[in-house]
This record gives structure tokens, C-alpha cells and sequence, in this order.
């Protein structure tokens, strides 16, 4: 690597996909390179298991041209088919730069603990544990929403359905929950309300989060049991995570969107870990995921 050179880092989940352009230069001791953010932006989600390669492309297309190396790491990139298969693609679009490819765990982790040991608990649409000691590498969760992804936005609110259904096949009054999800969905019944569900995808019903956090921050308490149901779930993995490595107070990053938008989940995460793992040192991630994708690039 050399001053100068532009590199493009790419994490792509199930709500976004997110970009920045760097310059490489020479830090203040001229022994280390840092980056220089030339851009940065936002395009829409791009799971590799559940955007057609039709659309992935078109996405990626839309990136900065003039680059030297890129970094794309996306949700659902998991064997080394996956990688390759997405490599080919990203050299389509940029022939003449080195190429890197891999999973959001990868730039998560890089992005979260540089070259340092610890855990990284990711909770977007869907959610991941990954933890690193030395040159191991444990993981937890990830299977995706139709096997796991316990944790994340898709299991959160499907929870939150499922529990809207039950009380009105039980014939009890109607949650205050119901009214702020067809508000939000520009819906007049349940009825349609299903029909809504029963078509939307992955990515639509895991952007109904937030509706979960605001009903539970209004006093809900069955969506409050959910969330809490979220983080134990995660916090059982990050525990096993960290028993499979003998991390005794391990360093725990938080990433993602769930752990951004609403601190009510992040002290759910918080106060549940305490109890199992009282010396572990919990903290959210002070550098975006992307710009963990373009280190691992450099």
C-alpha cells in the first residue's frame, strides 16, 4: 500500500448498505497509515442470501468508480462460494482494483476491536456473536431469520405479531400496540394487517422495531418482555462466546442498528450480561462497520 491510494469499504445488511471512500496517508509517527474519509453514504439493504444478484449489482453499481482496493462485506456472505461468487462481481464493476470480500461479522469485528481480543454482538435486522482471541475466532447465532437471528429486528417484531394475533384469537381487548403498528403501516384492520405480513419480507417486518422500542419505552410491558426476551437470547450467546475462548472480562462491542436507535435495548443487553458475566466491559462501537470493511481492504 501506498499514500494516496482510495479504497472503498461496504457493509451490506438487511436495512441498508452502507459505504465510505477513504485516502490512504501517512499517520503522525509516518510508521502507521491512517485513513482520510474523501465520502460516505447510504444504499439500500443487500443480504447476499436475500438480494437477487440482479439487484446486488445494480446497487454496488452505484458505488464510487475511481478506486484501488475495496472491501465489500455483507450479510449472508458466510461460505467460500459465497465469497467468490460476490469477488467475481466486484471486479465486474471495479476490474482494476484489489478486491476483498467476506461477511459483516468480518468488518463488524474489525471495525469493533481493530486487532484486539473480545466480542462483538451485532443486532440489525437480523443478529450475530462473534468473538476473537488471538487467531481463534467463536461464533453464535447468525443462521438467518427462518433458523435464528434471535435478537435482531426481525425476531423482535415478529414476536410483537405473533402476540397481537394470540390476544385476538383469545378474544381479549385490543393492544394499544395493534393501533401503532397499523398507524405506522398506513393500515385500517387487522385483517389487512396480516395480508401486509404475510407478504412483506425479511427486511420490511424488521424495520417494525422500533414500533416494539416505543411501545415498551410507553410502558407496554409485554413488548418490554420482548425486548428482554432479545437480549437474554443474546446475551446467552455472547456468554458462550466467551466460555469457548476463556474470556473471563471480556471487552463487549455492540454494533448495529437495534443498539443505535434506542438505548432501551442496550441497558436490556447491559443489565442481563451483568448477572452472567459481571467483569465483562460493555461498550458500543465507536467506529462504523464500514470503516472496518475498508481496513481490511488496505
Amino acid at each position: 500500500m501506498k499514500p494516496g491510494e482510495r479504497i472503498l469499504g461496504v457493509e451490506g445488511g438487511g436495512t441498508k448498505t452502507a459505504w465510505v471512500l477513504v485516502e490512504t496517508v501517512l499517520g503522525a509517527n509516518a510508521s502507521a497509515w491512517e485513513f482520510r474519509v474523501l465520502e460516505q453514504g447510504k444504499l439500500p439493504a443487500s443480504n447476499f442470501r436475500l438480494t437477487s444478484p440482479e439487484r446486488l449489482r445494480a446497487i454496488l453499481t452505484e458505488l464510487p468508480k475511481q478506486i484501488d482496493r475495496a472491501g465489500v462485506f455483507l450479510a449472508g456472505c458466510g461460505t467460500e462460494e459465497d465469497r467468490c461468487a460476490l469477488k467475481q462481481m466486484c471486479l465486474e464493476i471495479w476490474p482494476n482494483a484489489k478486491i476483498v470480500t467476506g461477511s459483516d461479522r468480518d468488518s463488524g469485528l474489525a471495525a469493533a476491536l481493530d486487532q484486539g481480543d473480545g466480542i462483538v454482538v451485532n443486532a440489525g435486522s437480523g443478529s450475530s456473536v462473534t468473538g476473537r482471541r488471538g487467531e481463534r475466532i467463536e461464533r453464535a447465532g447468525g443462521w438467518g431469520h427462518i433458523l435464528g437471528d434471535a435478537g435482531g429486528g426481525y425476531f423482535l417484531s415478529i414476536h410483537a405479531l405473533r402476540l397481537v394475533l394470540r390476544e385476538h384469537d383469545l378474544g381479549r381487548s385490543e393492544m394499544d400496540f395493534t393501533a401503532k403498528i397499523l398507524r405506522v403501516l398506513s393500515l385500517n384492520n387487522l385483517d389487512e394487517l396480516v395480508r401486509w405480513v404475510q407478504t412483506a419480507d425479511k427486511m420490511e417486518l424488521a424495520m417494525l422495531a422500533p414500533v416494539v422500542f416505543e411501545a415498551a419505552t410507553g410502558g407496554d410491558g409485554r413488548m418490554m418482555e420482548i425486548i428482554e426476551e432479545g437480549a437474554r437470547v443474546l446475551c446467552e450467546y455472547s456468554e458462550a462466546v466467551a466460555s469457548r475462548l476463556h474470556l473471563l472480562a471480556p471487552k463487549v462491542v455492540l454494533i448495529g442498528g437495534l443498539f443505535q436507535r434506542d438505548s432501551i435495548y442496550t441497558h436490556a443487553f447491559r443489565r442481563r450480561l451483568k448477572k452472567n458475566l459481571p467483569d465483562a466491559r460493555v461498550t458500543t462501537a465507536e467506529r462504523a462497520p464500514e470503516l472496518g470493511a475498508a481496513w481490511l481492504a488496505a
